[in-house]
């Protein structure tokens, strides 16, 4: 995993977890079946940002940084 690389990344993995509204961080799957759709012919879609993140990016937003605690 390519992330293994990233100082932290464990700790801004349970982060997100804990404070996005569906409490968990999502799959593959799910990241799969929004690009199936976004690439569906019949979604009339244009220029949209859509993220895929369990509410995170609508009511959480960064936290503080782990080296400020």
């Amino acid at each position: 995993m390519a992330a293994r690389g990233i100082e932290g990344f464990s700790d801004m993995r349970h982060d997100v977890q804990q404070r996005a509204p569906l409490r968990r961080n999502i799959t593959v799957d799910e990241v799969a079946s929004t690009v199936c759709y976004v690439a569906c012919d019949a979604t009339g879609m244009t220029g949209q940002t859509i993220y895929v993140d369990g509410g995170y990016s609508a009511v959480a937003g960064p936290g503080p940084s782990p080296s400020s605690s």
